[in-house]
């Protein structure tokens, strides 16, 4: 019976044979290599720990909902990991917690705190509190904490302090608490009368919160970058990059009046990481959040010794 095909050539041997394995295992050795996958899990390099977790607050007013706070739910605040409006009413877009019947802004203060360590304290490392006309670089602010351990008591603003010596922070730049200083204010502050008062303190508000954080043995940190460069800006940013503070204004004079850090020629140096600062109108944000976020400089790259210039005006 005749043939119908070869086994010498299905079934080489000799030679012919070595070198076919040799080729089997050199051409699987390739496909496992493409494959990252030899029988043993990939290990995945460490990229350091992971970037604090931020929690904003935002605290608004009722009458303040459809031409501020909406704004800022629309550009920067996204870039927090979590965050709240708090109000004195409610309203379908922003959803804040409502405070009704809380008019003093100490009192109002004591309760957003209070209610986010209660309901939200899980949810961030950084609890960052500011008002709707603030505008906060959100990874700005991360970077800077990524030097800090939110079990420091520790918090951050635009520094201040009174003449007998009482450090507090400026209300209307933005406030950071570590979680551990926000659970020491929350458990052991807020509980004790002769700690913290719960009395009316009106635009002094900060300065009450200061004493109550310092009584618990809370640090007032250093916000100011390595030049010494603010990152948290008591004015608008307009202001500090092309003209100078006025004294003959009462809330400029309040600040020089109680500015932790000396004031020199009436201006202050602006760090290239800038963090938060106030706005007069607020539109600008959607200015401010394209050109914050959106903006890319080609051929320009960032230079972090670069010390001479900042993002202000030389001074003539």
């Amino acid at each position: 019976m005749p043939r119908l095909f070869s086994t010498r050539r299905l079934f080489p041997s000799g030679k012919n044979a070595i070198y076919l394995l040799i080729l089997v295992i050199i051409l699987y050795t390739v496909i496992l290599h493409r494959s990252g996958d030899f029988g043993a899990p990939a290990v995945v390099e460490r990229s350091g720990p992971p970037a604090p977790r931020i929690f904003c607050i935002i605290s608004t007013y009722e009458f303040r909902h459809e031409h501020t706070a909406i704004h800022v739910h629309r550009t920067w605040v996204k870039h927090c990991d979590h965050f709240l409006f708090v109000s004195d009413d409610i309203h379908h877009y922003l959803e804040p917690a409502a405070f009704t019947h809380v008019s003093d802004k100490w009192q109002r203060m004591r309760a957003h705190l209070e209610y986010v360590y209660k309901y939200h304290f899980h949810q961030g490392d950084w609890f960052l509190y500011c008002n709707d006309d603030n505008f906060v670089v959100v990874e700005n602010l991360r970077h800077m904490l990524k030097t800090y351990s939110p079990n420091e008591l520790i918090y951050f603003g635009c520094k201040l302090r009174t003449r007998n010596g009482l450090v507090f922070m400026l209300a209307s730049s933005g406030i950071v608490f570590s979680g551990a200083a926000l659970k020491r204010f929350a458990l052991t502050a807020l509980t004790n009368e002769s700690i913290c008062s719960s009395e009316v303190k009106g635009d002094y508000f900060t300065e009450e919160l200061g004493r109550c954080l310092n009584n618990v043995n809370v640090i007032a940190g250093d916000s100011r970058d390595e030049f010494q460069g603010h990152r948290f800006l008591p004015f608008e940013a307009d202001l500090h990059l092309g003209s100078i503070i006025n004294e003959s204004l009462e809330h400029h004079t309040y600040f020089l009046d109680h500015s932790y850090y000396p004031v020199t020629d009436m201006n202050l140096p602006v760090s290239l990481r800038s963090i938060c600062f106030h706005m007069k109108h607020i539109f600008d944000i959607y200015d401010l959040y394209y050109f914050a976020y959106r903006t890319r400089v080609f051929g320009v790259p960032f230079d972090p010794d670069f010390k001479n210039e900042r993002m202000g005006l030389e001074n003539n």
